[in-house]
């Protein structure tokens, strides 16, 4: 039996607030912050003496991160965000692309998802919502034999709407149709498993739901996906040394990416940040994911019965438990922005997210959170 209460007082931010923002950003508990102090306490006493010790324990964290999503460890690493990883795939795609081709998203998708495309003029055509659900019928009749790829997001950040990324990424398959997946407001709460599902390309913002704030990006690729579409850029830590050195100082030769996703590791990055992340992953494994997908589902249950009762407009597709996750969006008809700030006033806070109040909600909240948000809807 899970210990809600005890796990809710590793985090402190519950103390004063209700806070409904995860899915903006998810506050570390008690034990992920002593893990990043810790490793700014080792660096002030230690400097760097550490670095490539801590290389390896990255290697680690993508072994544990590579067994969550059924893959190997080479295939992963990491970027500052999930804009960076859309951007690399971008460039490349143009570089290497000379046929005519289009890729298709969705309307609602983050611009993370899609700017980087856009940027470099790849021509993007967008599936609309049906009340605010994308199946995977209406996804497949947008793609023709011109379509290179599908960006789609695995839970759409507005609505919640969690995509059945199995379905579509075998059928992209069998049309050789890329699959590329926005997956940072599902993982890593949601199973993905990147063989049955298909994906080609996947990134992971972690400072929505990883509990360490601003990590960077969990970047997978495939190896016949990156040998087919490598790195446009390269920096000393995407590029195989020559001689032996941990640093490729040869000047005037052929460069060489690295085989495994480390191609795209530029260069240095903020290690302590992303070691502690280990914390919040073991942290977050001892409580168990489905244990975790079953207490939101609890909560989200219980918030949109209250909503209901109170006869407020539920916008997330919630008929089909495969298609909830986390985020729970509902609409109180022009009065949505004054709505949130109100509550803001009462200590409760929740986002507008495309004209609509989104309510993220943790395995740290409880019921006592929603009757706190009820009972001020019911004065707003």
């Amino acid at each position: 039996m899970i210990d809600w209460q005890k796990i809710r007082d590793d985090f402190p931010v519950t103390r004063k607030f209700a806070y409904f923002l995860s899915a903006a950003m998810s506050p570390p508990p008690t034990p992920v912050f002593e893990a990043i102090t810790e490793e700014y306490r080792r660096f002030m006493l230690d400097g760097d003496i550490h670095y490539f010790d801590d290389l390896k324990k990255c290697g680690r964290l993508y072994a544990d991160l590579a067994d969550l999503i059924h893959t190997k460890a080479d295939n992963l690493t990491f970027v500052q965000n999930t804009s960076t990883a859309m951007s690399f795939l971008a460039l490349s795609i143009k570089e290497h692309v000379r046929k005519p081709f289009h890729i298709v998203s969705l309307e609602d998708e983050f611009p993370a998802s899609t700017i980087g495309f856009e940027h470099q003029g790849i021509e993007m055509r967008y599936v609309r919502p049906v009340d605010a659900r994308y199946s995977v019928e209406d996804i497949l009749a947008m793609t023709s034999d011109k379509t290179l790829a599908v960006v789609a997001s695995y839970v759409q950040y507005a609505t919640g709407f969690r995509l059945d990324l199995e379905t579509l990424g075998k059928a992209l398959f069998e049309r050789k149709i890329h699959f590329i997946v926005n997956a940072t407001q599902g993982f890593p709460f949601y199973p993905l498993n990147v063989e049955t599902m298909h994906i080609d390309a996947l990134s992971a913002s972690f400072h929505k739901w990883g509990l360490t704030g601003h990590i960077g990006a969990m970047f997978f690729t495939s190896g016949p996906f990156r040998r087919k579409f490598p790195s446009p850029l390269a920096g000393w830590l995407s590029v195989a040394s020559e001689c032996g050195d941990s640093i490729p100082v040869s000047k005037n030769v052929p460069i060489c990416l690295h085989e495994s996703a480390q191609q795209y590791s530029l260069g240095t990055s903020n290690l302590q940040t992303l070691l502690a992340f280990q914390t919040a992953l073991n942290y977050m494994k001892a409580i168990g994911f489905e244990n975790i997908r079953t207490r939101i589902t609890e909560l989200t249950d219980y918030l949109t019965k209250g909503l209901h009762r109170l006869g407020i407009n539920v916008i997330s597709p919630i008929a089909r438990p495969d298609e909830r996750s986390a985020i729970v969006a509902f609409t109180l008809r022009g009065e949505n922005g004054p709505c949130v700030d109100r509550l803001a006033e009462k200590d409760i806070y929740v986002s507008l997210r495309a004209g609509l109040i989104r309510v993220a909600l943790n395995f740290f909240n409880n019921e006592d959170d929603i009757d706190r948000l009820l009972d001020a809807l019911r004065y707003i």
